[in-house]
């Protein structure tokens, strides 16, 4: 079943579940960005589940399919069939780690990155049985693994500037295209808009929208950008510069 949700600004989350039960243990899982390739020896990456606490744990492992649509909702579906993951389920003593192996077995002759999400999720368990009051905070970390085969590359611009209101304010619809076979992400952005005889430069607070945006390859994404400039009726073009990672 296809899940969506709301696409976080930075490429990585860490989402906090709060279930009620007893004690609070907490693990960290890193990378939380990686990128292998489709096939061959670099096809596998390496994870580590680090338990701090004076628990043990127990984690769940699995992958999804990434998928972004123009308004930034992140769109995901089960990708365990295209993956080795092992193990896909664990108990991590207290105060030690546990790696976890997860290699691509999908299509190895990729003509371009594909996104895919790799969750570590802490089972609620109670190992020691004992029914006691407080909290009990569920962790699940949701990781970005990108599959690139070589000579990718991003291209971003701006392909659609149109008048628009949102909430009352005025501004441009800005659709932005990565045509590109990479994904790029956006920082520090500067979006110069032209009519038939001005041109308006955006930067810093006025692209918040923008900014840190994650583009995969083949993506269209709308943006409403608020100017007090901006005249309906008008024709107008755009282009972007950023540092695009």
């Amino acid at each position: 079943m296809y899940q969506r949700h709301s696409c976080l600004k930075p490429i990585i989350a860490a989402i906090f579940l709060i279930l009620i039960a007893t004690t609070a243990t907490a693990f960290t899982f890193m990378p939380m960005s990686t990128t292998i390739s489709p096939s061959g020896a670099n096809s596998i990456a390496s994870f580590r589940i680090t338990n701090d606490s004076s628990q043990q744990i127990a984690i769940t492992i699995k992958a999804t399919t990434r998928e972004i649509d123009e308004n930034g909702n992140e769109i995901n579906a089960p990708a365990d069939n295209q993956f080795a993951i092992f193990p896909t389920r664990i108990v991590v003593q207290p105060n030690s780690f546990q790696n976890i192996k997860v290699q691509y077995k999908g299509n190895p002759s990729l003509a371009k990155e594909v996104a895919y999400r790799i969750i570590a999720e802490q089972v609620p368990i109670d190992f020691s049985q004992q029914q006691t009051s407080g909290v009990k905070v569920m962790f699940r970390y949701i990781a970005a693994l990108y599959v690139a085969p070589p000579n990718v590359s991003h291209k971003i611009a701006v392909t659609k500037v149109e008048y628009g209101e949102q909430e009352g304010k005025k501004g441009f619809f800005v659709t932005i295209t990565n045509s590109g076979t990479r994904h790029g992400l956006i920082n520090d952005p500067v979006l110069k808009i032209s009519g038939s005889l001005s041109t308006i430069t955006l930067k810093d607070e006025a692209l918040n929208a923008i900014n840190g945006q994650n583009l995969l390859p083949g993506n269209v994404r709308k943006f409403f950008i608020p100017c007090e400039d901006a005249v309906p009726g008008k024709s107008y073009t755009g282009s972007l510069t950023a540092k695009i990672e």
